[in-house]
């Protein structure tokens, strides 16, 4: 995974951190993208921002006067990631609340709960990710990779987008969703419904690698169909996807051992720092340049090309369909979803 991942690094655009049309590269940092924003009237919702890019988004966004939602299914985690930005910055409003991604019933509560506060929303970034190494089927029937990193990020976007579209409405501002997804969803290829019903079963030959690529693809897949449907109803709100780029964070907490060591050890002069892996989630979030920018995949603070299949409109299409069907299945329904 790791090894294969570095590809992308012998880019000499990379290498050297050259900026691209948007004034940023490979070596900007989530400070310096975001150094000319004013955010304190923006209430933000990101998920997965206790540690890693999540975490230095989250710091960043404070920084520049967000109200930030932590939605968390370690919440004790959450409030600690809170204590340390709230140390740096004293006046952040950070409210913490409970939240796995997992569960299509946890995702339900968590909006109640949000929708409970009578805040408005101006950013959604889903930024949470889970790699399970060891085949899991959630409470809901799907497997737990793709349940976590994609199927409970549609539901949560579904149902907070009337509340961003109404705060649009009302400030003017337009509202943005920043899907992160990863360079690996072109690995995937094939049939996606197809590989996510196989490991979807109880038993069956589990390849996470394959599995993470199909949930990163779906990510990308579902930026372009929210995308569409989002310019067709004449709202005022974005969704772009954003690759980070490829840095060790607790992503990869299962594999740590001698071999990752190792990997990490000799590209280390390659890897992106955190601050440098969120500048692109940033970036999109906040960058004026980007206003009625929609549907687009971003890598190193510019847009690039996805892969084919993520390109496929089609496809993302029938992924939206199965995905309204799967989360509104009754807990632990076999997975069909097309009867």
């Amino acid at each position: 995974y790791f090894l294969v991942s570095i590809f992308n690094f012998f880019k000499v655009q990379y290498l050297i951190g050259a900026a691209g049309v948007s004034g940023f590269g490979s070596k900007s940092t989530a400070d310096e993208v975001t150094e000319n924003c004013d955010l304190r009237s923006t209430t933000a919702i990101i998920t997965g921002a206790t540690s890693g890019i999540g975490a230095e988004t989250s710091r960043v966004l404070a920084k520049r006067g967000a109200r930030l939602i932590f939605p968390a299914r370690n919440v004790k985690a959450a409030e600690e990631a809170k204590g340390r930005i709230v140390s740096e910055f004293p006046e952040t409003e950070i409210i913490v609340m409970e939240l796995d991604l997992s569960s299509m019933s946890s995702v339900r509560s968590f909006v109640a709960g949000f929708e409970s506060l009578h805040l408005p929303l101006n950013l959604l970034i889903n930024n949470a990710g889970r790699l399970a190494h060891e085949h899991a089927i959630s409470e809901d029937g799907i497997e737990v990779t793709f349940a976590t990193n994609y199927l409970g990020h549609f539901l949560l976007t579904n149902l907070l987008l009337k509340k961003m579209i109404q705060a649009a409405e009302e400030t003017g501002v337009q509202g943005r969703i920043v899907n992160v997804t990863s360079g690996i969803h072109g690995w995937f290829t094939g049939d996606l419904i197809e590989y996510l019903r196989l490991i979807s079963q109880p038993k069956c030959q589990f390849d996470a690698t394959r599995a993470y690529a199909l949930s990163k693809l779906a990510n990308v897949l579902h930026t372009k169909e929210l995308s569409s449907r989002l310019q067709k109803i004449g709202a005022n709100v974005t969704v772009n996807c954003v690759h980070p780029g490829v840095v060790k964070t607790r992503l990869t907490r299962d594999r740590e051992g001698l071999l990752t060591d190792l990997v990490f050890f000799l590209t280390s002069k390659l890897l992106k720092t955190v601050p440098q892996a969120a500048a692109t989630t940033c970036y999109v979030a906040t960058n004026p340049r980007l206003v009625n920018v929609s549907g687009k995949y971003f890598t190193d603070c510019n847009e690039t090309t996805p892969s084919g299949l993520g390109s496929n409109s089609s496809e993302a299409t029938k992924l939206w369909a199965a995905s309204e069907i799967l989360v509104t299945q009754h807990p632990k329904a076999a997975f069909d979803p097309f009867n």
